[in-house]
């Protein structure tokens, strides 16, 4: 019966700590992921926020979540990246400190209990989605902790009873090391095999050697939470899991090595005696020692990393391809990114439909990263398919980013992209609708025709070059909106001028009312196409100027 309260512990500490993280991870306000990315301005900032991240919140692999979103999203360096994850492997061993000092010393069971009601209780009347509903969820969390650590805390004790310990004690470290790492990638947490070996040692089942061995075991077996994770991801992703399981490798068989030989010295020397300190002291120990050691390298650890990896062959097309939408802020910065490549993509077919090549303008060669790539810059066909694609994929995502919970500026922004996002699509439909009547224009004998044509096509090339070096250019808001009012009067007087010529012409030339009637629905379509792009773009620097204001408050709140 005591191993399988052993098991039935286990599985509820690992329950537990996934509600505990999902909890926290709904509680993780805008603030405090704002803090997260602005408090990492450097290898040794990176470095300390993973590890006080990771302390306070419990949780590696929900920091190794909102570090993998930064960076996919260019809101986080990979350099820092790096040192972030690396710091959250320190960060975790408080964990092991809280229990070793605590939890041996108290009566598990009977202090989970009342909390597990009471949050059982609160879950029960609270609204869900709500933040007592996710505190309550926290609350329940650590409860579930307590109460399985309690369980694998007693079973171990009444082990020894039922087993011929001597069966399992008194093998090579190697054995206790293989035995962590496969533990560990069977349940997918580090912090459970060292409840398991804190337990174990409280309960004499092993001894301190052994049990330093399965923790090192479990460190490096952690790994493969975020090589997994990384199988089907992002080049970023593979970059992180790649160096998670490098700094891992080297500080632990470096520890196992050369620093498990000498554990009387070092727990002497720390004055330890204590074997479930001098257990947690030792983990501490070995990151520490790890992290001193790479800080000075980081910039070269992280050069050699993005080597091994072509980022140019393996990137996903979009930035939203590479952001979970769970992470909401991230979330958020990635569609901005997407609908201002959208802009984009629907003023480069508008230069298209009117035989005009985005090719030719100096913005969009010098950021043609931005707009598309080279094999989609061929038509306004194949760049209205490409604009319907990307909208659909905008769309599903923005609906996903809607599933979580946000607060009220993050529903406003997502409103307003979702909004800019529809203008832009319409203002290509207007044109889309037109295109068989400007290709008759090009082919028609008539020289007023071909007049209407060319004056569309020089005042379009006018208006779309101002528009992109207005989205493409280091300008600030107010001037963009200033500039957005002129194009909106030039499109007016233009749409005036050519309806003038329409009627000048009908007059003198032999042609059929339905042939001016066209003319006069083009030059209406023109306008309208050129006015809802001008109003979209409108909406997207007044958001982005929004969300600068709101990161702008951010910033003075985390200095206070």
């Amino acid at each position: 019966m005591s191993q399988l309260n052993f098991l039935f512990g286990l599985g509820i500490f690992l329950f537990g700590m996934s509600q505990l993280e999902y909890g926290i991870r709904k509680l993780s306000d805008a603030r405090l992921r704002h803090w997260l990315r602005s408090s990492t301005g450097s290898r040794f900032g990176s470095v300390s926020m993973g590890v006080a991240t990771t302390a306070l919140l419990q949780s590696s692999s929900m920091v190794s979540l909102l570090v993998l979103a930064f960076a996919s999203a260019g809101l986080i360096p990979f350099i820092n990246s790096i040192g972030i994850i690396l710091g959250a492997n320190l960060g975790t061993t408080f964990t092991g400190w809280i229990v070793a000092v605590f939890g041996f010393k108290l009566d598990l069971e009977a202090l989970a209990l009342p909390m597990f009601g009471l949050s059982a209780f609160s879950l029960a009347i609270c609204k869900r989605n709500t933040r007592p509903h996710f505190f309550s969820l926290v609350a329940l969390g650590i409860a579930l902790l307590l109460f399985g650590l309690g369980l694998m805390k007693s079973s171990m004790e009444t082990l020894p009873e039922s087993l011929d310990v001597s069966l399992l004690q008194g093998h090579h470290p190697v054995v206790y090391l293989l035995f962590g790492m496969v533990i560990t990638f069977l349940v997918q947490s580090s912090s459970a095999v060292m409840m398991m070996a804190l337990a174990a040692l409280n309960a004499e089942f092993v001894m301190l050697p052994e049990a330093v061995a399965l923790v090192i075991g479990a460190d490096l077996g952690t790994t493969s939470t975020t090589a997994l994770g990384s199988l089907t991801g992002s080049v970023i992703k593979r970059q992180l899991a790649f160096a998670h399981f490098s700094f891992n490798f080297i500080v632990d068989i470096s520890a196992f090595l050369f620093l498990l030989p000498f554990l009387p010295v070092l727990m002497s020397l720390m004055s330890l005696e204590d074997p479930l300190y001098s257990l947690v002291a030792f983990h501490s120990l070995m990151n520490l020692l790890g992290l001193l050691v790479f800080i000075p390298l980081l910039p070269r650890f992280a050069g050699w990393i993005e080597q091994l990896f072509s980022r140019s062959r393996l990137q996903p097309n979009s930035v939203i391809d590479r952001v979970p939408p769970d992470v909401v802020e991230a979330a958020l910065v990635a569609l901005r990114d997407t609908v201002k490549q959208l802009i984009l993509q629907a003023a480069s077919n508008s230069l298209f439909i009117f035989g005009l090549n985005p090719r030719q303008l100096e913005e969009i060669n010098s950021q043609r990263s931005l707009v598309m790539s080279s094999d989609l810059m061929q038509d306004f066909n194949t760049g209205y398919e490409e604009l319907k694609n990307q909208e659909s994929s905008i769309l599903a995502y923005s609906r996903k980013i809607q599933s979580q919970p946000l607060n009220d500026i993050d529903a406003i922004e997502l409103e307003r992209l979702q909004t800019i996002v529809r203008h832009i699509v319409f203002a290509n439909k207007n044109l889309k609708d037109i295109q068989q009547d400007l290709k008759e224009f090009t082919f028609s004998s008539g020289k007023s025709m071909q007049e209407l044509y060319s004056r569309h096509s020089k005042f379009q090339q006018e208006m779309y070059n101002k528009i992109i070096d207005l989205v493409l250019g280091e300008h600030q808001p107010e001037y963009i909106l200033e500039e957005l009012v002129d194009i909106q009067a030039s499109n007016d007087k233009h749409t005036e001028e050519v309806n003038k010529f329409v009627e000048s012409h009908a007059g003198h030339e032999v042609i059929d009312g339905t042939a001016v009637s066209i003319e006069f629905n083009a030059n209406r379509e023109i306008r309208h196409a050129l006015k809802t792009m001008i109003k979209a773009i409108d909406i997207w620097v007044r958001t982005e100027r929004f969300a600068r204001l709101v990161e702008e408050e951010l910033e003075v709140v985390t200095e206070n």
